[in-house]
């Protein structure tokens, strides 16, 4: 058993050889034949590599919690390439609203209410025109944002209309240098002097939002003390599950209408909000995969070439194998088996570009790292099915030429 096994290896071995002896005599042809199977390979991998790498800086960037999330903004918000843009706006939404959203409508977890002012900035000799977020405490855990130093608001502070401010990272920096000086000093806000009692971790940016450069006041301290109204700018809402969310936005839509009498808000998912360059992401996965499809028929194609060319230049070798001993469907495994190492080959080179130049894009842009395993692994098993496809027709006309006919041929010559 073993000295069979053995004398099969060697077999295989030895068409291995002589494949790589066959291709090696014109360079161009096998090239031209691995090349579709590569691209094939190629543009499967690397799109999937880098929109894999995208989507998991996107998460990381909406925080834990960003799938789970429903935006309401009260006016009409239009999504034009990859900018959103709110064509009309409405002082209709009220925080009994968002108080009522989360007593009342089922699978509705937490939410936040918003209202944003900008408004002049002062500290020390530091002046700026930014943008005030009054939030409620549950906005932060929303968020997914984190204290570096001192502590985020607290109900308290909402309830007392206190003037306290978080500061965003980027903002600390700008108006005391670091996190730590900026504890417990007094920054002014629109003429109204405001305590400092938290410094945010950095977060980075994502789509035309800096998280770092950011300002967060009581929601009651900035619809009262900063602007005096009683509408707000929006809501962030947390559903239960990815499984609730369609329904979750449904009865918000409902409970919405019902209390104003009309729909004059929008309503979107956090991920919707945050980046409409995901539809445009989709668009390219399903162009790369259109091109993959027509690579891989190319690269079918072009092994079928060679693979039936290789027959008619390989004549006196099958029939000297014929009659040494070699049987009908030893050669035909030997052409079948030749067709799938080559597309193997081809996807092979194709992965491992792939991966080089999307490690590479990953690195540039700053994404976490990925590689599409389960890509990869598609990509392996079109290249086989495409080898068997593209070695039956040569391995099959193969076994028609008979062995003393060929050496008859070759002996007139």
């Amino acid at each position: 058993m073993g000295a069979c096994q053995g004398l099969e290896d060697e077999t295989v071995i030895i068409s291995i050889r002589e494949l790589i002896a066959y291709l090696s005599v014109d360079k161009k042809r096998t090239f031209i034949a691995l090349l579709g199977i590569a691209m094939g390979a190629t543009s499967l991998v690397l799109m999937d590599t880098i929109s894999g790498g995208m989507k998991k800086k996107v998460e990381a960037e909406l925080g834990k919690l960003g799938a789970l999330l429903v935006m309401i903004v009260p006016g009409q918000v239009k999504s034009i390439g990859q900018r959103r843009i709110q064509f009309s706006r409405y002082t209709t939404l009220k925080l009994e609203d968002i108080r009522q959203i989360r007593q009342k409508i089922p699978f509705v977890k937490d939410a936040s209410a918003i209202k944003k002012c900008s408004l002049s900035v002062k500290a020390q000799a530091n002046e700026s025109r930014l943008l005030i977020s009054g939030v409620e405490p549950s906005y932060f855990h929303l968020l997914d944002y984190k204290v570096d130093r001192g502590r985020i608001l607290v109900p308290d502070d909402v309830k007392r209309k206190r003037k306290v401010v978080v500061l965003g990272a980027k903002t600390a920096a700008t108006f005391f240098q670091t996190g730590s000086n900026a504890l417990a000093r007094v920054i002014d806000i629109g003429g109204v002097s405001f305590k400092v009692i938290g410094v945010l971790k950095k977060r980075g940016g994502f789509s035309n939002e800096d998280f770092d450069e950011t300002l967060f006041v009581p929601l009651s301290t900035e619809m009262t003390v900063l602007e005096n109204v009683d509408f707000l700018d929006g809501a962030v809402v947390q559903v239960t599950s990815r499984q609730e969310l369609d329904e979750a936005i449904r009865d918000i839509d409902r409970f919405l209408v019902m209390r104003h009498g009309k729909r004059d808000f929008t309503l979107n998912t956090y991920q919707e909000v945050q980046g409409t360059a995901s539809k445009t992401l989709r668009l390219f996965s399903t162009l790369s995969r259109i091109v993959a499809f027509v690579a891989f028929s190319v690269g079918t194609l072009g092994i079928l070439a060679v693979m039936a060319l290789s027959i008619y230049e390989r004549l006196l070798e099958i029939a000297i194998k014929r009659v040494a001993g070699a049987r009908k469907k030893d050669i035909f495994f030997q052409f079948l088996s030749e067709s799938m190492i080559l597309s193997l080959v081809g996807s092979g080179v194709g992965i491992i570009f792939s991966i080089f130049v999307g490690v590479i894009v990953q690195l540039a842009a700053r994404w976490p790292f990925f590689v599409p395993i389960d890509t990869i692994w598609i990509s392996i098993i079109l290249s086989l099915l495409t080898g068997v496809s593209a070695g039956l027709y040569p391995a099959v006309k193969a076994l028609e030429f008979e062995p003393r006919t060929i050496l008859r041929l070759f002996e007139e010559q």
